[in-house]
């Protein structure tokens, strides 16, 4: 068993950024905008968000499946 550290979603609403990019549940996010989530610091994600502005594109590395994946979602303003 491999240990994945970053932040595992338990829900993606519907009609969200994350949902429209394709993020699912249980999807474990490794990297958000390069930046590698350890999973000591529960804000991380926000943090890095909040330094964006609406229409940016962040590109996402997650875990599915036994398999990394990589999207890129555009930042809204809800």
């Amino acid at each position: 068993n491999e240990i994945v550290e970053g932040a595992y979603l338990i829900e993606v609403l519907a009609d969200s950024p994350a949902k429209k990019a394709g993020l699912q549940a249980e999807d474990i996010i490794t990297y958000v905008d390069g930046k590698k989530l350890t999973g000591e610091d529960d804000q991380a994600i926000s943090k890095i968000i909040a330094k964006k502005k609406v229409g940016d594109k962040i590109d996402i590395k997650f875990w599915r499946n036994k398999e990394v994946k990589t999207i890129t979602l555009t930042l809204t303003a809800d």
